[in-house]
C-alpha cells in the first residue's frame, strides 16, 4: 500500500484508497464476469469443450461474488486478496483447461493476456501487484514444466514471452499509476486543507478572531441540538461596551481596535472549551454556552468583564481610561425551542435594562440584566 508523510494526509489518504479500491475490485469482478460468460457463449456458438464452458461458467459465477463481496468489506488488505485470490484462481483454472487439453489454443492465450490486462482496474499497490504477477507466472511455468513433453517447446516459449511482456507492461502501468494517484491524493488533500481553511476563515472575525455573524447564523441550531443531546439547555449573553463610540472619538480607532481585542482575548482565557464568542458587529458580542458548564454564566461574564477592566495591555495604551460591559442574559431550558431571532430579541432587551440601569445610578447596577427562564 502507498505511504505518506504525516498521521494527518496518512489517514485522509487511507480512506481514499480503500474507497477506490474497493470501485476497482467491484469493477474488477463485473468486467471479469462479463468476459467469461462472452467466452462461455463463443465456445458453445464454436462446439469447444463442454469443460471450457463449465470452467468458464465457474469463473464467472466466482468474479460476481468477488463483485458483490466487496461491497462489504471493510478492509483494504481483505479487498487486495479478494481480488488476487479471483486473478490467481482464474490462471489455475486456465493451466488445467491447457493440462486438460493437452495444448495451449489461441483462447487460453489471449486468457492468460487478459488476466494481466485486468489488473490495472485495480489501484494496487507495488507490492501486492508484483505478488499477483509472480504468482500467475509461477502457476504457468511450474504447470506447464512439470509434464514434459505434453507441450511443444514453440507453445512454451511463446508462453513465457506473453506472460513476461504483458506482466512487465502491466507493472509498469500499475507503477506509474502509482506515482499519479499518489500526487493526486495529495493535491486533493491540499485543495481540501485549502477549503477548510477557507471556510474557517470566513466563519471568523478577522480583527478579533472570534467567530462573525455568519458562524452565528448557520450554527446556532446546531449549537442548540447538541446542547439538547447532551440533556443540556442552552445560555447565552449579549455583551455591549459601554459608551464604545466615546471611546473611540477620545482614544482613536486603534484603541477601540485593542479594546476589542482584549475583550475576546479576556474571555476566550477564561473558557472551558465548550463556549463560543461571536462578534456581532461593531461593539456587540454573543457568548453562548451549555448550561451545566463549569462555571456559571453570570460569574463567567463577571470574570471577563473584570478581566477587560484590569486589562495590562489596556492600561499601557491609556492608563486614565477604563473600558467595562454591560451584558443581557438568557437561560433556554432544554425543552424551549427558541430561533436565534427571538432569543436575540430577548436577550437584547435585558442588555437594554443593563444599560439603563446603569445610566441611573452606576453605582448601583449590576453589569448584567438576566432572564433566567424563557
Amino acid at each position: 500500500m502507498t505511504r505518506f508523510d504525516g498521521a494527518e494526509l496518512s489517514d485522509f489518504a487511507e480512506s481514499m484508497m480503500f474507497q477506490d479500491t474497493r470501485k476497482g475490485i467491484v469493477i474488477l469482478g463485473l468486467v471479469s464476469m462479463f468476459l467469461l460468460a462472452a467466452s462461455a457463449s463463443v465456445y458453445t456458438l464454436l462446439g469447444y469443450d463442454t469443460i471450457y464452458i463449465y470452467s468458464c461458467v465457474v469463473l464467472a459465477a466466482l468474479a460476481f461474488h468477488v463483485s458483490v463481496s466487496a461491497r462489504s468489506v471493510q478492509e483494504i488488505r481483505v479487498l487486495y486478496l479478494l481480488g488476487m485470490t479471483l486473478l490467481v484462481v482464474n490462471g489455475v483454472a486456465f493451466v488445467l483447461l491447457a493440462h486438460h487439453t493437452g495444448s495451449f489454443n489461441a483462447s487460453l492465450f489471449a486468457s492468460v493476456i487478459l488476466l494481466f490486462l485486468l489488473m490495472p482496474l485495480v489501484p494496487w499497490g507495488l507490492r501486492e501487484a508484483m505478488l499477483i504477477v509472480l504468482l500467475v507466472y509461477a502457476v504457468f511455468t511450474l504447470s506447464t514444466l512439470s509434464v514434459q513433453g505434453r507441450f511443444d517447446r514453440e507453445t512454451l516459449w511463446m508462453l513465457q514471452f506473453s506472460m513476461i511482456a504483458a506482466g512487465g507492461t502491466t507493472l509498469i502501468v500499475i507503477g506509474r499509476s502509482i506515482l499519479v494517484r499518489r500526487d493526486d491524493i495529495k493535491a486533493r488533500f491540499e485543495l481540501i486543507k485549502a477549503h477548510d481553511r477557507m471556510t474557517l476563515l470566513s466563519l471568523k472575525d478577522p480583527l478579533t478572531g472570534a467567530w462573525n455573524r455568519r458562524f452565528l447564523e448557520e450554527k446556532f441550531s446546531e449549537i442548540k441540538s447538541s446542547y439538547q443531546k447532551a440533556g443540556n439547555g442552552m445560555r447565552l449573553a449579549l455583551i455591549d461596551i459601554d459608551n464604545f463610540k466615546a471611546l473611540n472619538d477620545s482614544q482613536g480607532h486603534d484603541y477601540g481596535d485593542l479594546v476589542l481585542r482584549r475583550l475576546v482575548a479576556d474571555y476566550l482565557a477564561i473558557f472551558s472549551g465548550r463556549e463560543h464568542l461571536i462578534r456581532l458587529g461593531g461593539d456587540e458580542f454573543m457568548l453562548v454556552m451549555p448550561d451545566d458548564a463549569p462555571v456559571d454564566l453570570v460569574d463567567l461574564v463577571d470574570q471577563g468583564a473584570r478581566a477587560l477592566r484590569t486589562d495590562p495591555q489596556l492600561f499601557s495604551a491609556s492608563a486614565d481610561t477604563q473600558a467595562n460591559v454591560s451584558v443581557g442574559l438568557l437561560s433556554i431550558p432544554t425543552e424551549t425551542e427558541m430561533t436565534l431571532q427571538d432569543a436575540y430579541r430577548v436577550a437584547d432587551k435585558a442588555l437594554y435594562q443593563a444599560k439603563a440601569c446603569k445610566e441611573r445610578d452606576a453605582q448601583q447596577c449590576s453589569l448584567v440584566a438576566a432572564v433566567l427562564e424563557r
